[in-house]
């Protein structure tokens, strides 16, 4: 039996996607990386300023000391045995100020995620209005961003939000 040649036929159909498919994935990806990007710097930002807390944790502890022994918050370095308080500084802190009631104030630096016009965060103790174990500062901490200067108030650390 002899075989017939059949004529070769091909699918001319390409396989692939359209143009307008190709667009509507990338409209796709630009909506999630437009709602993504935000979300990632306040994470990020948040963070940084998490360090404020970090660096300062020796500070505060010497403050809660002082007042459990003076039943008073000191109102400078000196009263708690610093000459100043360079020591308090990290990869994003740039520096640490103590006022008066004990305000400490945290300055972030030029490679944080916080620009130079708002770049401070302020940790005060709690101190209750009572006498004795009442007023102690171990009522708790209250980290808030200053009025003038400070960084935005969704990029502060989740315990000072918390606490606010």
């Amino acid at each position: 039996m002899q075989n017939a040649v059949q004529p070769i036929s091909r699918n001319t159909k390409q396989g692939g996607f359209t143009l307008i498919e190709l667009m509507i994935v990338v409209a796709i990806i630009g909506v999630l990386a437009s709602l993504a990007v935000p979300q990632y710097q306040n994470y990020t930002a948040r963070a940084q300023a998490s360090e404020g807390l970090t660096v300062t944790a020796g500070l505060r502890a010497d403050i809660a000391d002082y007042f459990s022994l003076n039943n008073d918050l000191p109102d400078t370095a000196s009263d708690i045995g610093y000459d100043d308080l360079g020591e308090f500084t990290g990869r994003y802190v740039s520096s640490v100020t103590l006022g008066d009631d004990a305000l400490i104030t945290v300055t972030f630096g030029d490679d944080s995620a916080f620009d130079s016009d708002s770049n401070l965060m302020t940790i005060q103790p709690e101190v209750g209005d009572g006498e004795g174990a009442s007023r102690s500062p171990q009522n708790g901490w209250v980290c808030a961003s200053p009025a003038t200067g400070g960084i935005p108030g969704n990029r502060l650390p989740a315990g000072c939000r918390a606490a606010n």
